[in-house]
């Protein structure tokens, strides 16, 4: 009997390489009236079947309060909650409602389902219809590290889930946990061992943004860290220490990825039009100040990322295109009427989630081996309104957006808020005519709305090529790749290596990407939460316009000690999957009905 291929192609003339939203493989109907007898019959069938896994890479239009990174950003001790209910939930491993990951778990399948069927059909076309072996090897192994990538961003989340290796309809119950990073781990070696080695970092039509071997070499050293920290391991299925060196170096040494000249222009928050640069005129801001030049998407530091098409489409039924929401969510409230003024200029409108932890600004701030010298630290965190005179600390230090209205009903306000996903406002030319909700809007030839939510088109980024000379620093125990980091960053450089200098500098570097949740877990697996809750407690906030004396706390009885306790970390599943699989699946630990796993900010301790 055919399988049918179901309407995945309709856009893909849309999508360069990235996360276009196309139509769903759940859908029903067969628009394209390809299936397994007459599809795949080209290279070209073979390229777009691999774009399709792209397109749904989970999850940053749709509900981004869902993704892997924003939990990853908001759960660390970076970052509070804010002003969102989901946020604050995230904040103290809460959720605030039984569905919160059911958006996530469906994209993180059609990623694994189309994977699947692209390693079913495309090995058995014959190598003539290909340019090359090395091409249809390539497109292969793009589908072996795009599946373990799904397969990881499920660990990552939920520890176990039903493992699917082919696109036989199954209803299983979860796998194991080594079933699981076994399988990630042959995907990624089998990634590794096919994609070509010519293809590292590349602006080349067709290549740039996709996957290369450097990108599974490096997610297998941050998956094989994780793995072999959290679960207390010497290898990971055959994969040793010594091996990761290999691979990392083999990044390092034959990627042509590598390190941009100042660490604050890999973020949009430099870019031309915001600061004026492009009109010819200075603006006034952070970037035009210090004369900082947005390098672009797919900068020669991403390792890996997620890529986003400058085509606006969307699919009405699903009110949902392909646009990066993460700095729509960490962005301040703007009053009165939420859009971009002269008081919060160049940053546009947000949700109010993720105000950053004023304990860490105070201790880079105060630290002697950083201090006002990293220009990370006013190049990453924006103080805003009057924390100059709130907090005792911070009287005399640089105040980026001092005019910033504070909306009375705002939770957990710290004074601080992150630079790197934030969306961007731009005056229309150099006589500052019209201000636009967002600077894309000013790209010539851009198809967009205007709009803080539907035109954020920077990159979603995974693996920065410095987490590669971190990664080599902590297994080598050098200080190689830090001293490299620190020059770029106008530090000093450190003498000799320690466990407390690298964790610093990648909690600094990395600060607001996601990676700092996943290092507390392997560094200290069973106490990251007190490790969390103790940098947090007593750090300065506001909570609806009131000072708070005592700082930020934890839920009486309900702590995030506790909460890291019974879930270690891991999330809930949605009820919807459990009752749709007929209780095969089982719910994640610390998420059971009565665990009081229910998050209500009327128990905020403010």
């Amino acid at each position: 009997m055919k399988k049918i291929i179901y309407g995945i192609f309709a856009i893909l003339v849309l999508a360069t390489v990235g996360c276009s939203k196309i139509d769903s493989l759940l859908d029903t109907e067969n628009y394209q009236k390809n299936d397994t007898s007459n599809f795949p019959v080209t290279q070209t069938d073979a390229e777009e079947i691999i774009t399709s896994i792209y397109s749904v890479m989970p999850t940053f239009y749709y509900d981004v309060k869902e993704s892997n990174i924003y939990r990853n950003i908001v759960a660390s001790d970076d970052m509070f909650g804010g002003s969102n209910n989901g946020g604050m939930a995230t904040d103290r491993f809460l959720e605030d409602g039984a569905e919160k990951s059911s958006t996530n778990w469906k994209h993180s399948y059609e990623m694994i389902f189309r994977s699947n069927y692209a390693l079913e059909a495309i090995p058995e076309m014959d190598e003539s219809l290909f340019s090359s072996k090395e091409e249809k090897d390539y497109l292969i192994g793009q589908a072996h590290f795009l599946r373990a990538w799904a397969d990881w961003e499920l660990a990552e989340k939920f520890e176990t889930f039903p493992l699917l290796s082919s696109t036989a309809p199954v209803n299983i119950p979860r796998s194991s946990v080594d079933e699981i990073y076994e399988s990630i781990t042959t995907d990624l070696l089998e990634a590794i061992n096919l994609m070509p080695s010519k293809y590292g970092y590349s602006q080349e039509a067709g290549h740039s943004g996709r996957a290369t071997k450097y990108a599974a070499e490096a997610a297998l050293a941050r998956i094989w860290m994780f793995y072999t920290g959290f679960y207390g391991k010497d290898s990971m299925f055959g994969v040793s220490k010594a091996d990761i060196v290999s691979y990392l170096k083999d990044v390092r040494d034959n990627s042509k990825f590598g390190l941009e000249k100042d660490p604050r222009e890999i973020w949009p928050c430099t870019n031309e039009y915001s600061s004026g640069f492009a009109y010819g005129t200075d603006f006034d801001t952070y970037a035009s100040n210090n004369n900082l030049h947005w390098v672009g998407n797919r900068s020669k530091e991403t390792v890996w990322g997620c890529h986003f098409s400058m085509i606006f489409y969307r699919n009405n039924a699903k009110n949902a295109t392909a646009y990066n929401r993460l700095g729509e969510y960490l962005n301040f409230v703007i009053l009165p009427d939420k859009k971009p003024t002269v008081n919060t200029y160049p940053y546009g409108r947000g949700y109010g989630n993720g105000t950053v932890n004023s304990n860490m600004v105070k201790e880079w701030l105060e630290d002697p081996d950083y201090g006002v010298t990293d220009v990370r630290l006013w190049g990453s965190v924006m103080a805003v309104y009057d924390a100059d005179e709130c907090i005792p600390w911070m009287k005399g230090q640089y105040v980026e957006v001092p005019n910033h209205k504070v909306d009375a009903s705002e939770r957990e306000k710290t004074m601080f808020h992150n630079k790197k996903y934030a969306v961007m406002g731009c005056y229309s030319d150099a006589s500052k005519s019209k201000m636009y909700n967002n600077f894309f809007y000013a790209y010539d030839g851009f198809v967009g709305t205007n709009s803080n939510a539907y035109d954020n088109r920077n990159d979603v980024i995974f693996i920065r090529y410095a987490d590669v000379l971190l990664m080599l620093d902590e297994l080598e125990e050098t200080t190689t790749g830090m001293n490299q980091i620190r020059q770029r960053a106008g530090l000093k450089p450190y003498s000799s290596y320690s466990l407390e200098r690298l964790q610093k500098e990648r909690r600094y570097e990395f600060c607001f990407e996601g990676t700092r949740w996943t290092d507390l877990r392997r560094w200290y697996p069973s106490t990251a939460g007190k490790v969390i809750s103790d940098n947090q407690t007593g750090a300065f906030l506001r909570d609806r316009s009131k000072d708070i004396a005592s700082g930020w706390a934890n839920i009486p009885g309900n702590t995030l000690e506790q909460r890291y306790a019974k879930t270690r970390g891991f999330w809930k599943l949605a009820d919807s999957e459990i009752t749709l699989s007929e209780g095969v699946l089982t719910q994640t630990p610390g998420f059971e009905d009565g665990d009081n796993w229910m998050f209500n900010d009327g128990a905020l301790p403010y």
